[in-house]
């Protein structure tokens, strides 16, 4: 047997923020990315804004922010207040689950049981979609070329974690043949 070609695990839990805009989004999406340390990405994509925090954006309006647990409140003050009377933000921390699936192979893995195309190139890093796996709603998060995040409902998290560890070991197991 050689390397897993991906394996899965269930991550720490983190801060999850949503938060929606209202009125003229390119405007206050440019003044909240500078007060939260860098520009907000666009459609289906996501960044790194700095301080450990993550910006996914889920919708055409609404954006996701994943970062430190103990920094969530200030997070959430300085998201308020760069918000103004142009949106709300809303704490998901509690909300979703994290499974990092890594390795060369993340992308046949995501493909038993799911009903997009992974294997697609153009999905690689800063990607992100919105989608079903194993029959679940996720949002997948494409950090590297080996590596992505999936944000789940807690209560499907270790059902889907079984199921891609399942999946990920008929991967690597051995082709065999008939008699």
């Amino acid at each position: 047997m050689t390397d897993a070609p991906a394996t899965v695990t269930m991550l720490e839990p983190a801060a999850l923020i949503a938060f929606d805009l209202w009125s003229d989004t390119r405007a206050a999406a440019a003044r909240i990315g500078e007060a939260l340390g860098g520009p907000l990405p666009g459609l289906r994509r996501a960044a790194e804004l700095g301080g450990g925090w993550r910006a996914i954006r889920v919708e055409p309006t609404v954006w996701w922010l994943s970062g430190p647990l103990a920094d969530a409140d200030a997070q959430i003050a300085r998201l308020e207040a760069a918000l103004g009377e142009d949106g709300a933000a809303t704490d998901l921390s509690g909300g979703f689950a994290r499974l990092a699936v890594a390795g060369p192979g993340w992308r046949a893995l995501l493909m038993i049981g799911g009903v997009f195309d992974a294997e697609d190139p153009a999905f690689g890093p800063g990607s992100t979609a919105g989608t079903i796996l194993h029959h679940v709603a996720v949002r997948h998060d494409v950090l590297a070329d080996t590596l992505v995040h999936i944000h789940v409902a807690p209560s499907y998290a270790e059902d889907l974690l079984a199921h891609l560890s399942a999946a990920a070991a008929r991967l690597e197991a051995p082709a065999t043949t008939g008699a």
